[in-house]
């Protein structure tokens, strides 16, 4: 007589119910992870592109040395010289302005609960010597003299179609700063505007929320941008573009 070895009916529904468990408790952790992923990845590649994109201008520019400390204001009446960032970005990078994207996106720009939301504080270093009298930027605390280096905070103003303007590269990344950007130099990069955001999906899907201290899968980054760089404009931001 042969003997059969197998599973019976009972032993493989309890154990395809114990995969099922298992899955449900794992795969949601999995997508949110992948998502986190993807936007880590694409904020840095941004970074990464709009300083290239102005370090290109400054080669090209004929001799001008055009970076961010010399660019005029995007306002209808621009009452600075230098030439308008939005041309710049259009001439050296691969995509142009999005004149949709505040009205597609009405609800960006949102830290945690919608309903209930503010832009984050702005928080960025600049070089100081801790001497009388010394002139730091809006916002500023006071100098460290052992790092030469001050703190400053501020809150960020929320972007509009009436305030700002988005420039959506091919992939889609988003580049939103203020019309009023002008001279943005290290000491007067929060006075003339020079900070925005990077929103690394342009809106086609969610979450559309700025990073915050608390960051989930947010995909808005803060950042502030003067002289030849760009760089993340939140203590979230930061660990997110510097962190392992």
């Amino acid at each position: 007589m042969t003997k059969r070895f197998g599973f019976t009916l009972a032993e493989v529904l309890i154990t395809l119910g114990i995969i099922g468990v298992v899955a449900a408790m794992t795969i949601p952790t999995l997508i949110v992870n992948t998502n986190s992923a993807q936007f880590k990845t694409a904020y840095k590649k941004a970074i990464s592109v709009l300083n290239q994109g102005i370090l290109m201008n400054m080669a090209l520019s004929d001799g001008t040395n055009e970076d961010f400390s010399t660019i005029g204001d995007d306002k209808d009446t621009q009452t600075h010289t230098g030439t308008r960032l939005s041309e710049i970005l259009k001439s050296r990078l691969q995509g142009d302005l999005d004149d949709a994207y505040f009205t597609n996106n009405t609800n960006g720009f949102t830290v945690g609960d919608e309903e209930d939301a503010e832009t984050p504080e702005l928080t960025y270093q600049v070089s100081c010597t801790g001497d009388t009298g010394e002139q730091l930027p809006e916002g500023a605390g006071t100098c460290d003299t052992e790092t030469g280096q001050a703190t400053v905070t501020v809150n960020m103003d929320v972007p509009s179609a009436d305030n700002a303007k988005a420039f959506s590269m091919n992939d889609n990344i988003t580049f939103i700063y203020f019309t009023e950007a002008h001279d943005c130099t290290e000491a007067n990069a929060v006075a003339n505007k020079c900070y925005g955001f990077i929103d690394v999906n342009g809106g086609v899907k969610g979450p559309n929320k700025v990073i915050s201290s608390s960051a989930g899968s947010e995909d808005i980054y803060p950042v502030i941008f003067y002289g030849q760089t760009v760089e993340p404009a939140s203590d979230a931001a930061r660990a997110v573009l510097f962190g392992k």
